[in-house]
């Protein structure tokens, strides 16, 4: 593991399929050639609901090294871990959230390029954002409030509350 380089995708950490101390053991945030992190928390429709406390304490011994370029995080049922409103990641340029329900806000990151949300409910916040190109935002019907985002070229918003796209800049499509 002290070689690896590039992408990492990690499937299936729900339900208890992998142990905390064992994502501990992984040091992810040590990976700094990594440029790509994608954590799946489930596979299948018959992945069983690890608890709370422990889902969420695998997010946080899998925090993701500050050098990456994209983040995915899919499937995860639980509130943020500590390290995600973390602004050191000055070179994250693409962040996709999926069916993260109880993810309010994203990274108030200023590198960020492509932002890809779907399936949040409770996201109700985007902050400015002064380098986003692309948005695409789907069934995220909390949404309330987007900062600015001077360079965007690109939005596709399906299912968010429509008084919220005069941010955006950009009709939805």
């Amino acid at each position: 593991l002290n070689k690896l380089k590039g992408e990492l995708s990690i499937e299936g950490l729900w339900g208890g399929r992998v142990k905390v101390i064992d994502a501990k053991k992984v040091h992810l945030k040590e990976r700094h050639e990594l440029n790509g992190v994608e954590l799946y928390f489930k596979v299948g429709d018959d992945d069983r609901v690890g608890s709370a406390s422990e889902e969420r304490g695998l997010l946080e011994a899998l925090e993701p090294p500050h050098g990456i370029e994209r983040l995915a995080i899919c499937d995860y049922e639980r509130d943020r871990p500590v390290w995600y409103l973390d602004t050191n990641y000055v070179d994250l340029r693409t962040l996709c959230l999926e069916h993260c329900p109880l993810l309010a806000t994203v990274i108030g990151i200023k590198s960020l390029e492509n932002l890809q949300v779907r399936e949040c409910p409770t996201f109700c916040a985007l902050p400015s954002m002064p380098l986003l190109k692309s948005l695409n935002i789907s069934d995220c019907d909390g949404l309330n409030t987007i900062g600015d985002l001077p360079k965007l070229e690109s939005c596709m918003c399906m299912e968010v509350a429509m008084g919220c796209l005069s941010g955006c800049g950009v009709s939805p499509n």
